[in-house]
């Protein structure tokens, strides 16, 4: 006996053709944008841009959170960077880009380290080219280790002539700036007090975003099979249909038509469809409650998920691409503390072991912080402007006053000192002074809004209308049905 009997196969080929060609040219756009958003590491997709008035409010209020993450100030000069590149300026207002030697354009700059120096001399650049180091007045930098290195973070090291970074959210090295030696920290996955709950929101996130089934860069390219075998099913659906559709078969011969069918078909079914089921199902389904986030958000308040219960990314079997952030703590060798999408962690032993840090006054572990330190103080930075800091020999965080959202960078200069946030950056005597905005006209730097978050405006469907999500959630649907429906089909005719 053949399975699906004929009038349900008849059936199911009717709704698959009929929900591929409503779908197939949205999903095709939704799969290709899909992996490059994947991939925020891609240097062009962040420093190519677009005229501001192509996006939506809702994205240009991202866009100067991308002009400049992290910041060093000396006698009143600027220096800032973000994956968009460097720069520098004099008055706050005008900036120039910074020269890296020997680079062609500029770098993805991840963080900013500054031990002190004349000038911005002692100041060190993290970025997606290694390490740099900057001239006394911030115009160059020099390359000075992990040439080709995708660093994803920076600190000040234990000792006072030492680095410390991330290579792509992964492995934490130090950097000896006397000698160029660099040391990988032996890190283990030992870790423990982790939340025993996972907030039910974040977790549908991180289905859909590919963080959840697998762990580190797989749980990516599960996802980029997902994106893939959405455009190369719409496309090879649509052609397929082309070619065997009544009164198209005149520019071809029979032979030449058959064996066009023939690869389509097995492109389309036997290979693509079958590899990229799982992938395909998951995204679709999560991606319903994420076209209305708000709403979501509301209604998923107080949820929570039992971590056991959840797959191995969630047990942090792995430090692979889990680090988001390091801060050595000064003066204490082995002492160490990294932001991970799980909480903050802290080990005494120099990777040994962790532990999550709950002295954060954060709810939950304190899940996506910013961490980061300037000379003794240490910093942590959360969504909603919770954002703390913390001397080297206090027994305490205390509350960042005056800043509205997660602070990503700080910096020291004579009598003041500087925090910047995704909106602005603020000064004050002491960091334990309310903050105020300085005025600094910093997205100045890079005008435009970044290739990046316009195809999030594309994948959302708001570059075509503000309400587009309704429709977001038909073609999610469609693509669940041409995901269930196509497998069952297959169970019939094979191959061909």
């Amino acid at each position: 006996m053949t399975f699906p009997k004929a009038p349900t196969y008849r059936l199911l080929r009717s709704i698959h053709k009929w929900a591929g060609l409503v779908a197939a040219l949205w999903l095709f756009v939704m799969g290709v944008t899909g992996v490059v958003l994947d991939h925020h590491e891609w240097r062009w997709v962040s420093q190519n841009s677009v005229p501001s008035s192509w996006t939506s409010d809702r994205v240009e209020y991202l866009v100067p959170g991308t002009v400049m993450r992290h910041i060093a100030v000396e006698d009143g000069r600027i220096v800032g960077g973000s994956e968009r590149g460097a720069w520098y300026s004099d008055d706050g207002e005008n900036w120039s880009d910074i020269d890296f030697d020997g680079l062609s354009g500029q770098p993805q700059v991840t963080g900013i380290a500054d031990l002190g120096g004349e000038g911005f001399a002692r100041t060190y650049l993290a970025s997606d080219e290694g390490i740099w180091e900057l001239s006394a007045d911030g115009t160059k930098a020099a390359r000075i280790g992990l040439p080709g290195e995708h660093l994803t973070s920076i600190s000040e090291g234990h000792g006072a002539d030492e680095l410390m970074v991330v290579a792509d959210m992964s492995d934490i090295l130090t950097f000896d700036l006397a000698g160029g030696d660099l040391t990988p920290v032996n890190l283990e996955e030992n870790v423990t007090g982790l939340s025993p709950e996972v907030k039910f929101h974040r977790f549908i996130m991180d289905i859909h975003f590919g963080r959840a089934l697998l762990p580190g860069n797989w749980g990516i390219w599960l996802n980029d099979l997902g994106g893939v075998a959405m455009a190369v099913l719409s496309l090879t659906g649509i052609l397929y249909w082309f070619v065997t559709r009544r009164g198209r078969r005149k520019f071809m011969t029979m032979k030449t038509q058959r064996r066009w069918m023939q690869w389509l078909f097995r492109a389309h079914a036997p290979i693509i469809g079958l590899l990229g089921l799982v992938p395909l199902l998951y995204i679709s389904i999560s991606a319903i409650p994420l076209n209305h986030i708000y709403g979501f958000l509301d209604w998923a308040d107080g949820k929570t998920v039992a971590r056991e219960s959840l797959p191995s990314a969630y047990q942090l079997a792995s430090f692979d691409h889990q680090i988001d952030g390091v801060a050595a703590w000064p003066g204490e060798p082995g002492r160490i503390s990294i932001a991970t999408s799980h909480g903050l962690l802290e080990t005494t032993d120099n990777g040994q072991s962790w532990a999550t840090d709950l002295s954060v006054p954060v709810e939950g572990g304190a899940p996506g912080a910013n961490i980061f330190r300037v000379g003794d103080t240490m910093f942590a930075g959360f969504g909603g402007g919770r954002n703390f800091l913390r001397e080297a020999d206090a027994d305490e965080w205390s509350q960042l006053e005056g800043t509205s959202t997660a602070i990503t960078s700080a910096a020291r200069d004579g009598e003041q000192v500087y925090v910047k946030n995704s909106q602005q950056i603020y000064h004050a005597p002491t960091f334990t002074s309310p903050m105020e905005e300085t005025g600094t006209a910093f997205t100045n730097a890079a005008p435009g809004t970044t290739l990046f978050l316009f195809l999030i405006d594309v994948h959302l469907g708001l570059v075509i209308h503000s309400e587009f999500k309704w429709a977001n959630d038909l073609f999610a649907v469609l693509a669940i049905i041409l995901a269930l429906s196509g497998p069952v089909m297959w169970l019939r005719r094979k191959w061909i």
